[in-house]
């Protein structure tokens, strides 16, 4: 595929319909040219742009996305992704690089994957822009320019760092709770970091994960705050 697309090679690439293609292009401000009066996408700009800015959806937009799905295709629901194990996983203190590692070396995977290839591209892209927000929680995943390291499963794991890290969020602020989304596919990918970015910023709920006493409470929160945030997704 080259990498100057038309609308078109766009919807397709990243699996969407062009109708959503152009609302991101209206609503999220996606890197685009006009060329002979028709928009042209650069394919290396779009997956930068959306590694930066997918997680900073507006719920409007994650609707258009969700909207896109086949006829009798499963929702996306976070909860589900989430194996007891995974929901609680208690991290040491160190450096940006070295909490990462101690993290996903915890992980259960639900397929054979090779643990320092996660870590490498869990890496690759927070150099590009760090996914910690400003409200001491980082969104881990790896960037769309290389391919998915889960072929058969999505998973979700979740992280509290025992002492506070400079992840480098924008406002110098730490980062205590750890994310790690990793999705078999690109559109699942899209649809689920915004999803739960916006759980993220749901007044109240990472103070109530980072209460969290059990695995059991950890699933519980994200199932019932799914819920009442994505009534579409019932």
């Amino acid at each position: 595929m080259t990498d100057l697309l038309n609308p078109k090679q766009l919807a397709e690439y990243l699996q969407l319909s062009q109708r959503t293609v152009y609302r991101l292009l209206e609503r999220g401000g996606i890197p685009a040219v006009k060329v002979g009066g028709q928009w042209r996408f650069r394919k290396t700009a779009v997956d930068e742009w959306l590694d930066v800015n997918m997680h900073r959806l507006d719920s409007e937009s994650l609707s258009q996305l969700e909207g896109d799905d086949d006829a009798g295709r499963e929702p996306w629901h976070l909860a589900r992704l989430i194996a007891p194990e995974n929901a609680r996983i208690a991290v040491p203190a160190g450096s940006r690089d070295e909490v990462v590692r101690a993290f996903i070396a915890q992980v259960h995977f639900p397929e054979a994957v090779p643990v320092d290839l996660v870590v490498a591209r869990v890496l690759e892209r927070e150099r590009l822009c760090s996914t910690a927000l400003t409200d001491g929680v980082a969104l881990l995943h790896t960037p769309r320019s290389r391919p998915r390291v889960l072929a058969a499963h999505d998973l979700l794991a979740i992280g509290r760092v025992n002492a506070p890290v400079d992840f480098g969020a924008l406002d110098g602020s730490r980062t205590e709770t750890l994310i790690l989304l990793l999705a078999r596919g690109e559109r699942d990918q899209l649809s689920l970091l915004a999803k739960l970015a916006r759980l993220s910023r749901e007044p109240g709920f990472l103070v109530s994960l980072r209460d969290a006493r059990s695995h059991d409470e950890v699933i519980d929160l994200i199932d019932r705050t799914e819920q009442r945030l994505f009534v579409h997704s019932t």
